[in-house]
């Protein structure tokens, strides 16, 4: 079975110009005991769970033998009770006006974005993240849940490094749409049945340009600038950046 929300980012920066190295880093949704013969197919040699305990705990990531699984939790510091209160959402439609069109929703995952840069625990699993690229062996795959926000997140530096602008990295965060879409359809059928408005379910299952630039204002205030961010967030040295650049990119 096909791994869903698959994206392979060396094809991506070659798709746009640049010499990206196809076949060595992947981003995902999360991953089930059924997708192991695609994960063989890819040659994937360590998979990293950006995934809560709780998430690993209700649909544990499976691996053939001889796949290394690093787990780095972007959420292991927070407390997160969006998930909860989205699911009350789709059964009541008062709750969901109040939380979902009211903007309250919106706002906490923008939070979170903000959290991935200012957050201690987060910038560690986004470290670990780029170190599991920079030291395996062989193809690395990166997966949250739906992979959006967190894998956004990842994928966005990852792809950074390789010499993307930031008008090329939203186009690439945004380009999970579809594929998120596919993935919670049952959820919007569900909403629908409730009668609660498809569009108000956006800020939570979409990812949203808003997001991501939450994100780099976030960056900028507290870093200046995504070198600095590197080197003083995530504790990267130039020789660590170097070997993941060469994981995306062909040698010069």
């Amino acid at each position: 079975m096909s791994i869903p929300n698959l994206l392979d980012l060396g094809a991506h920066a070659a798709s746009l110009g640049l010499p990206g190295r196809a076949g060595l880093v992947f981003r995902s949704a999360q991953l089930g005991g059924h997708h192991g013969d695609a994960l063989a197919e890819l040659g994937v040699r360590t998979v990293v769970d950006l995934r809560t305990a709780s998430e690993r705990a209700s649909m544990p990531t499976s691996v053939p033998d001889g796949i290394e699984v690093t787990v780095a939790d972007v959420f292991a510091n927070m407390q997160r009770s969006t998930a909860a209160r989205f699911a009350q959402a789709l059964h009541d439609p008062d709750h969901a006006a109040d939380f979902l069109a009211s903007g309250k929703a919106e706002k906490e995952v923008a939070s979170a974005y903000q959290l991935f840069i200012t957050d201690e625990g987060a910038r560690e699993a986004f470290r670990e993240t780029l170190l599991a690229v920079a030291r395996s062996s062989g193809p690395v795959l990166f997966h949250c849940t739906a992979g959006k926000d967190r894998t956004g997140w990842a994928a966005t530096l990852l792809l950074a490094i390789a010499g993307l602008d930031r008008d090329q990295l939203l186009e690439h965060y945004l380009s999970v749409i579809p594929a998120t879409d596919a993935l919670f359809a049952p959820i919007y059928d569900a909403a629908s049945r409730h009668g609660i408005a498809r569009e108000w379910l956006y800020p939570v299952l979409r990812v949203q340009p808003s997001f991501l630039g939450t994100a780099w204002a976030t960056l900028d205030e507290s870093y200046g600038d995504l070198a600095t961010y590197f080197s003083r967030g995530l504790g990267l040295d130039p020789g660590e950046i170097e070997v993941i650049r060469g994981k995306l990119l062909e040698p010069r």
